[in-house]
């Protein structure tokens, strides 16, 4: 493989561990080749701020882990293998949520394998527009998973299509999630802002945490949840405290377009991830501030995931399975026998105002994508892009 200044091989991009970098003028992207985690999404105009969440516990291989010799540091399973190699952006599939009891026994992870296996190289190109091309072959599930990451050069924009090809002779039901957390110092409690075209949401059941702090199971319109203890949380922002919170949303079946946006006004940086809705009908709103106390979380983890996903719920495949739907929709996606399935999406950074009070929207042609702001003023970031969504 050749290398070029655009895209570089790097031997220690989170504790150690290899990965490689897309360079552009505006900043970089960077991914970890265990578990392909796009780990880094660093804008020059904000001082090399990465938004992305990296854990504060030291990282390893996901394919190295060993419950005997790992267990105390990352916890039991089924979660332990995922935890002790996740970072930023990471990809649950072909499930979200934790493998069933029998599975667990089998030897399965949360999320999946594909957080937990290796992820191979298999092209790079560059200057015009700085790509890569890597992926992984999930043994048990039969099925060859490939991203291409692009950059634009000189505007902060990301494309991605990802493609998972069914190896089997036997269809299967999947699950998607491009599970995005964000972490500190972007996530501030009571400053940082998120914003989903979202028409109605649900709780996650009361099993899911005891420290939930919103009412279990209760239906709502976002961003207003009933909490556990009375009253409302905005859930726009992150409030104080120590609790952890999962919801489930369903976006607008009349937009075309999908999109997820977190602000950080006073750190002037915004981003937006935008999709097709039909392929991710779904965001989960994920909390965690300072409440699992076990390893490797031990009470000292503030992040937050805003996950679009062909799945509302991380719950074991067979419950995804016979739940069905929810609000008329169907919580899963069919990868057919010998057949592939792609996606598409974008993450783009804009430098906003420090008084911006959030996205209420967004339109996407051929040529540009705009940004609407919410409240009076009113104003319109305009990102010049490629047509890719379109496509």
């Amino acid at each position: 493989m050749k290398k070029s200044n655009s895209v570089r091989n790097c031997k220690n991009l989170v504790d150690g561990r290899p990965g490689v970098r897309l360079q552009g003028d505006w900043g970089h992207v960077s991914v970890l080749l265990g578990g392909g985690h796009i780990c880094e999404l660093v804008s020059n105009r904000h001082d090399g701020l990465n938004p992305l969440w990296r854990p504060p516990w030291k990282t390893i291989e996901p394919y190295e882990f060993s419950p005997s010799r790992h267990k105390r540091a990352y916890g039991p399973p089924p979660e332990a293998r995922v935890l002790s190699g996740i970072a930023g952006h990471s990809l649950s599939f072909d499930h979200f949520g934790p493998p069933s009891d029998e599975e667990t026994k089998a030897g399965q992870s949360t999320h999946g394998e594909a957080p937990v296996v290796e992820w191979k190289r298999q092209k790079v190109s560059a200057p015009e527009m700085p790509s890569l091309v890597y992926g992984c072959t999930l043994p048990e599930a039969q099925i060859r998973f490939r991203r291409t990451i692009k950059i634009d050069k000189q505007n902060p924009v990301v494309y991605c299509e990802e493609s998972a090809l069914n190896l089997g002779s036997f269809d299967r039901p999947i699950s998607w999630t491009e599970h995005v957390t964000y972490g500190p110092p972007f996530l501030e409690p009571g400053v940082t802002m998120f914003d989903i075209p979202a028409v109605t949401s649900k709780v996650a059941a009361a099993k899911y945490s005891p420290d939930i702090a919103l009412k279990p199971d209760a239906e709502f319109l976002w961003p207003l949840a009933p909490n556990k203890a009375g009253g409302n949380s905005d859930l726009r922002t992150t409030r104080e405290g120590r609790f952890e919170n999962y919801s489930a949303q369903l976006l607008d079946r009349r937009q075309e377009f999908g999109f997820t946006a977190a602000c950080n006004p006073r750190l002037r940086l915004l981003v937006v991830y935008v999709f097709r809705r039909s392929d991710f009908p779904w965001v989960g709103n994920w909390e965690e501030q300072y409440s699992l106390a076990h390893a490797p979380w031990k009470n000292r983890t503030f992040c937050r995931g805003i996950e679009f996903s062909t799945t509302p719920f991380a719950i074991p495949r067979r419950e995804t399975v016979e739940q069905n739907r929810l609000f008329g929709t169907v919580l899963y996606r069919w990868l057919y026998a010998k057949s592939e399935i792609k996606l598409r999406f974008m993450t783009l950074l804009f430098d906003v105002p420090a008084d911006f009070a959030g996205v209420s929207g967004i339109s996407v042609t051929a040529e540009n994508l705009r940004v609407r702001e919410r409240g009076e003023k009113a104003r319109e970031l305009v990102a010049a892009i490629k047509p890719f969504l379109n496509v």
